[in-house]
């Protein structure tokens, strides 16, 4: 999803790159990410919607609130969204990000996606604030290396032939001796028993 929410990648690069791995049921796979996708939208707007309730203001009081209290340009973002997101219209801010042309790789090559965000946090409301907790996720290989690293002490050549839940106890046995202060001596040594 997160390849989606880059406005020069969109639903393109993951189009092409299931028509290469998986050319018979690429368009089955973008599908599902695009569902996936527009039900994650419809979560963020349900919840935006339940915190904004109250706040809401109608396209009429947008524009006889005084200039003084905000920023003339937020009251316009707001009227402009207040009109788009009307009866008439169908279409979600989704549908309308995904149907614009994605800006080019070249030109926008040192672009930084969560800055792209924020700066147009007005015009895309909810899908900003979506697009924001998607691609802040860190991503980290940490974890795996360690499981690996570990797996290769316990599993040694004299522990070869254990089974994956006999693995999985040593492991958590571990963890849990090892997340003790007052345990003494080596944990290493505990495990030849």
């Amino acid at each position: 999803m997160g390849a989606a929410l880059d406005p020069r990648l969109k639903l393109q690069i993951l189009t092409s790159a299931y028509n290469k791995v998986f050319p018979i049921t690429s368009e089955e796979k973008v599908d599902i990410v695009k569902m996936n996708l527009f039900l994650l939208f419809d979560e963020y707007k349900a919840k935006s919607a339940m915190s904004l309730k109250s706040s809401t203001l109608t396209p009429h009081e947008l524009l006889t609130e005084s200039p003084l209290e905000d920023d003339l340009n937020d009251d316009l973002f707001e009227l402009e969204n207040s009109l788009k997101s009307g009866p008439d219209n169908s279409k979600s801010i989704l549908e309308t990000y995904l149907n614009e042309t994605r800006l080019e790789m070249k030109t926008f090559a040192d672009m930084e996606v969560l800055s792209f965000w924020k700066e147009n946090h007005h015009r895309y409301g909810e899908l900003a604030s979506m697009a924001s907790d998607l691609l802040s996720i860190p991503i980290t290989t940490v974890a795996s290396e360690s499981a690996f690293s570990v797996g290769g002490r316990v599993l040694n050549p004299y522990r070869n032939r254990l089974l994956p839940k006999n693995v999985q106890a040593l492991l958590c046995t571990r963890n849990w001796l090892r997340g003790f202060a007052e345990f003494e001596g080596n944990i290493e040594d505990n495990f030849d028993i």
